[in-house]
């Protein structure tokens, strides 16, 4: 792996520990502030709702900024937010820090992936994003484990602290490693949008909101769930965010190796698969063991999933790779607020177990639309002649996207 590459997955994976941080102390910030386990989850809701609405703005106001100054720029307010989070006397300060950090969010990821992209031949690109996508998998196999230790060890401050000086070590190997890099966007905004005319776009934010809501939904309450259902002690969660940390990286690794053309058809499939894996986990969850391992596969097939999504997005929106990969980010931000209140709310009504098929629902939904798009592509590609050419998805979105 170069490691000019190296440099950005290790942003990310100070930014994606960030993200899912508070799901690994939930109980921690719950008890210091005083409040209920579902307002503690908000704390996910807010920075997946800033993404969502911040990240557009702020790519569109830094369209011209060269990318390595840009991806610098972001890490120092990302190291901002950070420091504020260690240092938060009260819950409202706490999420106006989470805020901070959302802001840089969905940029940041945005042009490292665009940059990543263009580091390599186009048969590559796959490989490339998933390579970005390391950084979150080792957000869940060290960072969110190590921090759920160090929370429960020294404090929740002491995690948001530890990150904050990571962050500083990532934004200087960034400045070393990264080399100057041309601003991605050029043309007006107004042409940049006009890439979402492209149904496949269009398709791919829709179903990644729908699917990380259902993901979103047992994410942000898994440890509640394998403490007060499973019946896992304390000192044995950050060992199973570890496992869950190894599922998502190997899920990961698949992803990479999934060629251009099977992209949609693999989502499809994986989709469908976390669908079944949902309800899995909620039939074996009241048994420590067996939730262990549901887990294990839970992650591996959403790590399967979710790299696809921004693959996607990438390969349909060529005109507007980097806003368009931001609007993607903000899909996905959208379906975290979307899980996490909904799982919220599916507590307080139906209990902790019910998170996991409520969790399939939503991706249920996320499969059948992208399973309807693909057969509508398929019947649009077949010629006069009988000829399949749905493969060919860019040609075919073209002419009728």
């Amino acid at each position: 792996m170069p490691l000019r590459l190296l440099a950005l997955t290790l942003c990310v994976f100070c930014i994606g520990t960030a993200e899912l941080l508070p799901g690994g102390v939930l109980p921690e910030l719950a008890d210091d502030f005083g409040v209920s386990i579902p307002t503690a989850g908000l704390l996910v809701a807010v920075y997946a709702a800033t993404m969502m609405i911040g990240g557009p703005l702020v790519t569109g106001f830094t369209r011209k900024v060269p990318a390595k100054t840009l991806l610098i720029g972001l890490m120092a307010v990302f190291v901002l937010g950070s420091a504020l989070a260690s240092t938060a006397s009260s819950y409202g300060v706490l999420v106006a820090a989470r805020i901070v950090c959302a802001l840089t969010h969905g940029t940041f990821v945005a042009v490292s992936i665009v940059v990543a992209a263009g580091m390599v031949p186009p048969e590559r690109t796959a490989a490339a994003v998933s390579t970005i996508v390391l950084g979150y998998n080792l957000a869940t196999v060290l960072g969110v484990p190590l921090g759920t230790l160090i929370g429960q060890q020294l404090g929740w401050r002491s995690t948001f602290g530890a990150l904050t000086v990571l962050s500083v070590a990532g934004a200087a190997v960034l400045a070393l490693l990264l080399p100057a890099v041309e601003a991605g966007e050029t043309g007006s905004l107004r042409g940049e949008l006009r890439a979402f005319r492209s149904g496949g776009v269009l398709m791919s934010i829709l179903v990644t909101v729908l699917a990380t809501g259902g993901m979103f939904t047992l994410i942000t309450y898994m440890v509640p769930v394998l403490k007060d259902v499973s019946g896992w002690s304390a000192s044995a969660i950050p060992v199973l965010l570890i496992a869950y940390g190894v599922g998502s990286l190997l899920g990961n690794v698949v992803s990479g190796r999934v060629p251009a053309p099977s992209l949609l058809p693999a989502l499809i499939g994986s989709l469908g698969v976390l669908v079944l894996v949902c309800l899995l986990f909620w039939w074996v969850s009241p048994h420590p063991v067996l939730a262990a391992g549901a887990l294990f596969v839970f992650a591996f097939v959403t790590f399967v999933a979710a790299p696809g999504l921004q693959t996607y997005t990438l390969t349909e929106a060529s005109d507007a790779p980097t806003f368009s990969v931001t609007v993607s980010m903000s899909a996905f931000g959208l379906g975290a607020v979307i899980g996490s209140w909904y799982g919220g709310r599916v507590i307080d009504t139906a209990g902790l177990r019910s998170v996991a098929p409520a969790a399939g629902a939503l991706v249920a939904a996320a499969a059948l639309t992208a399973l309807a798009w693909h057969l509508k592509v398929r019947r649009r590609s077949v010629t006069p002649d009988g000829v399949d050419r749905a493969h060919d998805t860019t040609e075919l979105l073209t002419t009728h996207g």
